[in-house]
């Protein structure tokens, strides 16, 4: 029995073992496939949150329409482009805004009293171009306010609310508003046909009224000033700009540091003064009072033949007095310099004082062409 054990183990160590005698293989694991995952979108590295928020602002590029009830105000708010707001017989505020890469989204905000509700515009100019225009119909009762800081031009029209446009850069365009008030660092002002009042402050650049039935008063510390055709009194005052008022039912109060001063057609008292220019006065008068002054230029006035009369008081430091008007006088000429004449023309219900220092002053007789060019 033993040898027959060694010799199996002989066996078994020349020819290896037997299928018999292996040990039985674990089965292989099978693996179930998972199913593939979505794919993501890829994102560029480096990427802001606005840009991965893309998608979603562009659902919102659309023109927007948000109705706003009698009594809301419409607030702007653009950093840099052009507003355009025109008034419609509709209660919707319908607006769009274009940008150097198109179409541009607009965010819109509704604050403030239910009764009198404030819509604030406002744009994103991030990734559609530096600036971005914006179309704006409203309902013409609204009042209408563009915020500070928007460097661009402004055109408004028809609108029966008030208007602000706050002070930024560019040229404003109104026409057909009541009453309004602009403010520019940099840009002309324009206003036509306005049934209120308008206030307009311009750091550098012009102003130019026409047809408004209020009173005005205007500011440029360096730009023109023009007037014509105002319902009530005029007031406009420039550092360095010439100024015409032209067609006041009222009374004109006007000064300019350098420039020249025209007054035609003034119903009411007039007060004008430059320090370096000519003051030049033409209309019919009434029983007001009218001073005008100059340090460096002449000073006239141009006044209907038959003026019931005036009392005058005529003064020039180094130029020369003279008078269509034979005055009554009571303080007569004296001497080449310092000269002064106060007297009387008529019944002397108006009070004239002309003041040069260094130019003419005179008092003309008017042609029916210089006292008619205002209706």
């Amino acid at each position: 029995m033993r040898n027959e054990t060694l010799i199996s183990t002989l066996i078994i160590l020349l020819l290896g073992c037997p299928v018999f005698c292996q040990e039985t293989a674990p089965p292989a694991r099978v693996q179930t496939p998972r199913p593939p995952s979505p794919a993501r979108p890829e994102v560029a590295p480096g990427a802001t949150p606005e840009a991965r928020a893309q998608k979603i602002e562009q659902a919102h590029v659309e023109p927007i329409s948000v109705k706003l009830i009698r009594g809301g105000k419409v607030a702007i708010s653009n950093r840099s482009g052009r507003i355009v707001v025109s008034g419609w017989d509709r209660d919707i505020v319908q607006a769009s805004a274009t940008g150097e890469n198109g179409a541009a989204p607009l965010v819109t905000e509704t604050t403030g009293d239910p009764t009198r509700p404030r819509l604030l515009v406002t744009t994103s100019p991030h990734r559609y171009g530096r600036n971005i225009s914006i179309d704006l119909k409203v309902p013409r009762y609204a009042d209408v306010e563009t915020l500070e800081g928007s460097h661009g031009e402004v055109e408004i029209a028809d609108i029966e609310g008030s208007t602000l446009i706050g002070a930024g850069d560019g040229d404003v365009k109104a026409a057909r508003v009541t009453s309004i008030k602009v403010a520019r660092r940099r840009g002309d002002i324009t206003v036509r046909e306005a049934k209120g009042d308008l206030t307009g402050r311009s750091f550098n650049g012009s102003i130019f009224a026409e047809n408004v039935h209020g009173s005005v008063d205007v500011a440029a510390a360096n730009g023109d000033l023009r007037v014509r055709n105002a319902g009530g009194d005029v007031r406009a005052n420039s550092a360095t700009g010439e100024i015409e008022v032209r067609c006041a039912k009222g009374r004109a109060e006007v000064s300019s540091a350098s420039g020249s001063i025209t007054l035609i057609g003034v119903a009411g008292d007039a007060e004008a003064s430059t320090a370096s220019g000519d003051v030049i006065f033409k209309g019919a008068i009434r029983g007001g009072t009218y001073r005008l002054k100059s340090l460096s230029g002449d000073v006239s006035m141009t006044i209907q033949p038959d003026v019931p009369g005036f009392s005058a008081t005529l003064t020039t430091y180094s130029g020369k007095i003279d008078t269509d008007f034979p005055l009554k006088v009571d303080s007569p000429l004296q001497g080449p310099i310092n000269r002064r004449i106060t007297g009387r023309y008529g019944k002397g219900e108006a009070k004239i004082a002309l003041d040069s220092f260094n130019g003419e002053v005179k008092i003309l007789k008017g042609t029916t062409a210089d006292l008619k060019q205002c209706e």
